[in-house]
């Protein structure tokens, strides 16, 4: 009797051993998302054109962008580094035509941080300022996730033209 019950457990806890690393395969694709650099890359590019969208309907930039701690940054309009917190109050524009375009996104960790690179381009005129016609800048922004939603935490915007750099300007050309 002793030996049967010995062997009823051992079934039992074979079963458990086999099948209890499925369900849990099962449990955690189920219950948690994966966390990837295709997700944080589709996530932020959506946000980039709805929050560029919205900018330019709203001659603003809006509010709850910016990380809970801040945001440090170099402004196409030149000068020194601005540290912007979440608080601050953003530019708003008499007119406001800006495009996001050729948007590139690296995770640098899924589902913590990334960064953005692309091209702002467009017109705009901020409020007591002169008109801009052909605003082209290069953008990198810092992204941090806080809670479900990605955050700046660094940016800088540089213009492309007027300015001066090194003699190598391109690596390879983009199809």
């Amino acid at each position: 009797m002793l030996t049967l019950r010995n062997v009823q457990i051992t079934v039992v806890l074979l079963s458990l051993a086999l099948i209890g690393p499925a369900l849990s395969v099962i449990a955690s694709t189920t219950t948690e998302p994966q966390l990837t650099a295709e997700t944080d890359a589709a996530e932020i590019m959506t946000m980039i054109l709805a929050h560029q969208a919205q900018s330019n309907r709203e001659n603003r930039q809006i509010k709850g962008v910016i990380s809970k701690d801040g945001s440090v940054e170099f402004w196409s309009s030149g000068g020194l580094r601005q540290h912007v917190s979440n608080g601050d109050e953003l530019p708003s524009y008499t007119n406001l035509n800006i495009i996001a375009k050729d948007i590139e996104i690296s995770s640098i960790v899924p589902g913590q941080a990334a960064v953005a690179t692309y091209y702002a381009e467009g017109s705009l005129q901020a409020k007591g300022g002169s008109p801009v016609s052909n605003y082209l800048t290069r953008v990198t922004i810092v992204f941090a996730k806080e809670g479900d939603e990605w955050k700046r935490r660094a940016a800088h915007w540089s213009p492309i033209i007027g300015g001066a750099g090194t003699t190598q300007t391109v690596i390879y050309k983009k199809n």
